[in-house]
């Protein structure tokens, strides 16, 4: 766990105090006054006649400093100079750098190469004059047929540590007039040659995928039917996650892995995965609460700076393109199990985020569009940065399950007053889980409210251990801390809600 002394070792900053109420005046600063003092966000000033409807991004060396690459929805790719360094230059320099690309909805950077998962292929672009320009576009496979349905996306591609490249399918939507295309729904693992292994079948709208720091790849999906929250989820070769469409094609003799069996309709996801009849169903690591947690999730990035970026070395940052914000989620291991909490982190954005990426210098990128799908926020689409200030926020750092007994280890990320942590008053809990069905969505059903036992605060003042009666495997325990206050008494936390998806006891 890191704390502010760890903190400012790690990365030279000596964190400021929790902002508190003036004395004086007994003025108490807004929950967005609160975000922005901790996590600064800054909007690249976009050059007339630029639509910058962000569909992937990356940042690679430019001829002045780090360039920003995006990628944008109408086919284009625009190099941005002056975005993505310590400093940001009050006149981005805006280069399109290659045009012509089908939609494409994520961007990779190999070596010196650029993958781009397009609609209809996975093509390559390489800069082969060194103008920075990609002149050269090649595909690498476009193996999958698309139908026409406009909800046929693509999205990627993701690195493999063998060297290859996952990209996932969206399932269309509404009407298929042109008739029904095979591996809709799929995850794709695709070889630098372009051979096609289809991974993982039953996926809705997979709208981010990425790579773990320990190899392993993930995906967030969106709510919908056969989807009854949002969620974080493993792609585990062979695996399937829930939604039927397009199962039919794990008949084909690409697919390598035994069949899966589509789920019941109404049954619980919790009764689904405890009974053992449906071994290739894949429960996610997290699900995200629709409301509480956005309501479409994209793309994600492991925080890897170092401290740079504060005190969630680590975890990972999701974006939501409905919500314009970025979510926190803090996974961990339980046996062969990914599992663990969110939190809502920043709100409030120019509009809504599908891609985020990190800059050397810890600087959160995020590239916005609301084209085809609604967002909050003010503008269309767009260019932002979130970056670390030096001041530590009073959050929940970490929500795990204990050892030894049934409950949760808490971990603040600044000390709180040992009173309100060991009150049992400070906390509430409610399980629920959600249901396999075909209608859009599902409600939070077999709500029930654990006990909770006893509340033991850590001697540092950053920790509690919380033991309760009542944790069920398969649900979402979401916990609510507001009665816990800071050190001296004036604050309380920043979000005091965790959100953990508990699928496996220790």
């Amino acid at each position: 766990m890191i704390h502010s002394l760890a903190l400012a070792t790690l990365t030279g900053f000596s964190p400021a105090p929790l902002i508190a109420a003036n004395p004086a005046t007994q003025d108490v600063p807004t929950h967005a006054e609160r975000e922005a003092r901790a996590y600064r966000v800054t909007s690249c000033p976009l050059p007339e006649g630029v639509a910058l409807e962000v569909g992937g991004l990356e940042i690679i060396p430019g001829p002045d400093g780090p360039r920003v690459l995006a990628v944008t929805r109408r086919g284009e790719m625009w190099g941005i100079d002056g975005f993505a360094g310590r400093d940001v230059a009050e006149e981005p320099v805006f280069e399109r750098v290659a045009d012509g690309l089908h939609e494409p909805l994520g961007l990779l950077r190999d070596g010196d190469a650029l993958m781009v998962a397009c609609r209809g292929k996975l093509v390559r672009l390489t800069d082969t004059d060194g103008d920075h320009v990609y002149e050269t576009h090649d595909s690498v496979t476009d193996w999958w047929r698309i139908s026409g349905n406009y909800h046929e996306y693509n999205f990627g591609p993701a690195p493999a540590i063998d060297g290859s490249y996952w990209i996932t399918t969206n399932k269309p939507f509404g009407a298929q007039p042109f008739g029904r295309v095979t591996w809709r729904g799929y995850a794709l693992r695709i070889t630098p040659d372009g051979e096609v292994t289809p991974m993982c079948a039953g996926l809705r709208s997979p709208a981010g995928v990425n790579t773990s720091p320990t190899g392993e790849v993930f995906y967030t999906d969106n709510q919908g039917e056969w989807c009854g929250a949002s969620k974080l989820s493993l792609l585990r070769p062979g695996s399937y996650h829930g939604h039927p469409h397009g199962i039919g094609s794990t008949d084909l003799p690409e697919w390598p892995w035994p069949q899966p069996a589509a789920l019941p309709e109404g049954q619980l996801f919790s009764d689904i995965a405890a009974s053992g009849d449906f071994p290739a169903f894949q429960m996610p690591s997290v699900w995200f609460p629709h409301g509480e947690m956005g309501r479409s999730p994209a793309g994600f990035v492991w925080d890897e700076s170092r401290g740079k970026f504060g005190p969630f070395e680590g975890q990972i940052f999701v974006a939501d393109q409905y919500d314009a914000a970025v979510f926190r989620v803090d996974l961990e291991r339980i046996g062969s199990q990914w599992q663990g909490a969110c939190f809502r982190f920043r709100e409030g954005l120019a509009c809504g985020v599908i891609r985020v990426a990190f800059t050397e210098e810890g600087a959160l990128l995020l590239g916005e569009t609301d084209r085809g799908w609604g967002s909050r926020g003010s503008l269309t689409e767009g260019l932002q940065r979130l970056d670390w200030t030096g001041f530590v926020p009073f959050e929940i750092h970490t929500m795990r399950l204990l050892e030894g007994a049934p409950g949760f280890r808490l971990r603040f990320t600044s000390p709180a007053s040992a009173e309100s942590l060991a009150e049992l008053s400070s906390y509430t809990m409610e399980s629920y889980t959600y249901q396999s069905t075909q209608r859009y969505g599902s409600a939070e059903l077999s709500r029930e409210n654990p006990v909770l036992r006893s509340a033991t605060a850590h001697a540092d003042g950053l920790g509690v251990d919380l033991v309760f009666d009542g944790l069920r495997e398969g649900f979402v325990h979401e916990l609510d801390a507001s009665g816990v206050r800071s050190a001296d008494g004036s604050l309380d936390l920043l979000h005091a809600k965790g959100y953990y998806t508990l699928i496996k006891m220790r």
